[in-house]
């Protein structure tokens, strides 16, 4: 009996002992992938694309670079190409004398990596119309009251045409030239509403409506500059954006599924590694204000 004790003792001891052992376990990596980043806009600034590969989950490293990509935009309307050139860091960049995103017009990207093709065609919607930037008494909006008489925010009057046309928005909001990018920051709208306007005969444009016109409820002080800049795209894109932010801020007791967040690059069938992202062609309003 004794004997039997003294197993049972010693069993028990190595379950406890076994506890403090570490548990190795190796995760699927899956396959690499190219990102590629392309959001070209009609303003006459340097434009950039930026190629990079997939990481693990657990990775405290900076993204893989692409450095050996060759990019080409083509304006299919008019048969001109425009070759970016790599500046470091997975970026490749084009500086034009002239806008190269133009109204209505069919855009091709292609990205060549290791003799392998990876195509995206997108169109140039047209611009909105931004009247003006204007001041907001915070402490009509604050929900505390707590605001100081040199805080305020700024407001933004802007008009969507009214057609039989749907416009798609992107709205992004920079402090003193940082972006906001956040979830207040960057808004996404159709029509400059919370939805589709109706075409109406007579009505040439409606102004836009809030949240995008309050342009983040981010505070200012004297000397701060408020620049907006309305990012006309296209349906696909409004939604790419839509995927993209409910997926980011997917979390807590009511979570979804995660899934894939979609891409407009087309591989070549024959490739052995994959390319994701987003290729976008946009018109761009944009005006600023200074605290005063």
């Amino acid at each position: 009996m004794k004997n039997i004790f003294r197993i049972l003792i010693a069993v028990i001891s190595l379950s406890f002992f076994s506890c403090d052992d570490p548990v190795q376990i190796k995760l699927d990596e899956g396959s690499k992938l190219y990102v590629i980043d392309a959001f070209v806009n009609s303003l006459d600034t340097t434009q950039t694309i930026r190629i990079t590969t997939s990481d693990s989950y657990f990775s405290n490293r900076l993204t893989p670079v692409v450095s050996n990509a060759q990019v080409v935009l083509k304006d299919l309307t008019d048969d001109v190409s425009y070759t970016f050139q790599y500046t470091g860091n997975g970026n490749y960049e084009f500086t034009p004398q002239d806008s190269i995103a133009k109204i209505n017009r069919q855009y091709e990207l292609s990205v060549t990596i290791d003799g392998y093709t990876y195509t995206s065609l997108t169109t140039q919607k047209r611009a909105a119309a931004i009247d003006s930037i204007f001041r907001l008494d915070m402490r009509q909006y604050s929900l505390s009251g707590n605001v100081n008489e040199d805080e305020y925010f700024f407001g933004m009057a802007a008009k969507d045409k009214v057609d039989e046309n749907t416009d798609y928005y992107w709205i992004k909001t920079y402090k003193n030239d940082f972006s906001l990018f956040s979830s207040t920051g960057i808004v996404n709208s159709i029509d400059g509403t919370n939805g589709a306007v109706p075409y109406t005969e007579g009505i040439d444009s409606l102004p836009f409506t809030p949240p995008a016109t309050f342009l983040g409820f981010t505070k200012h002080v004297k000397g701060d500059v408020c620049r907006v800049e309305i990012h006309s795209i296209t349906r696909d894109t409004y939604y790419f954006f839509t995927q993209t932010g409910t997926q980011v801020s997917n979390g807590g007791l009511f979570a979804t599924t995660p899934e894939n967040v979609k891409t407009n690059i087309v591989t070549p069938s024959n490739a052995p590694v994959k390319a994701v992202g987003w290729f976008s062609m946009a018109s761009v309003a944009t005006k600023s204000k200074k605290a005063e």
